[in-house]
């Protein structure tokens, strides 16, 4: 009996001498590394990169990386969305305001005020000089085109003042308005126009017409004429009474 608690305790004791070997325990990260944190937001891609070989051996700084890189691909969304909406909204006010130069634009007011069918101008503007040119509303008439559309008929007496031949629709650029809208040119029924084209010497002066299909017969119509090819914006305004 002494033997067998003898033989027992000498194998517990023999027990208790073994040296105890604990389980490895992986390192505790202390805190974040701030410096990768802002570089992951700087480069997501390499925050990213960053999130996947340290999440296991670094959590905390797998974890900032991964939210900062993506927090800048949020903000670079959101940014590119803004900066989209605001070209967008800029091209758009750029083309209405180019496409309604035409629309809204105001002619200057003339001194120079002459009632369809009449063959007057007035004294104001009788020099009517424009560059090495000289033209004039001679007169005005109400008719229909081709077409049958209400039509105003202008004369114009062109004087070429400059040292070469020259044609009026050459030398010239005579615009009608109606509210700052332009009228087309056109036709008569009866061709009761001149060719446009036809050259005159210098200091010679010659009668055409020129015909604007109206918008209405009320409202009333400013010729503008300038030269076709020039670098001055000079322009000589009439305006004619329909009413």
């Amino acid at each position: 009996m002494d033997e067998n608690n003898n033989q027992q305790f000498n194998t517990q004791q023999q027990f208790n001498q073994q040296p105890y070997y604990s389980q490895p325990q992986p390192p505790q990260e202390e805190k974040t590394n701030v410096g990768l944190a802002i570089l992951s937001f700087i480069i997501p891609i390499a925050g990213l990169i960053l999130y996947l070989t340290k999440k296991d051996s670094q959590p905390k700084t797998a974890k900032a990386c991964g939210k900062c890189a993506l927090a800048c691909v949020i903000i670079n969304i959101i940014i590119t969305i803004i900066y989209s909406v605001a070209v967008g909204s800029a091209v758009k006010e750029v083309v209405d305001d180019s496409s309604s130069i035409t629309e809204n634009y105001e002619i200057p007011s003339a001194p120079n005020e002459v009632d369809a069918d009449s063959s007057n101008t007035d004294d104001s503007n009788s020099d009517g000089k424009i560059g090495n040119y000289a033209c004039v509303v001679k007169g005005t008439e109400l008719r229909t085109n081709w077409e049958g559309k209400d039509t105003v008929l202008i004369t114009y007496d062109f004087t070429n003042n400059s040292s070469n031949p020259a044609s009026f629709d050459i030398a010239l650029d005579a615009k009608a308005y109606q509210d700052g809208i332009g009228l087309e040119t056109t036709f008569l029924s009866d061709d009761d126009t001149d060719i446009l084209d036809v050259e005159i010497k210098p200091g010679v002066t010659k009668e055409v017409k020129k015909a604007y299909i109206l918008r209405d017969t009320t409202t009333d119509v400013e010729i503008e004429i300038s030269e076709l090819f020039s670098f001055s914006d000079d322009k000589i305004v009439t305006t004619v009474k329909l009413g």
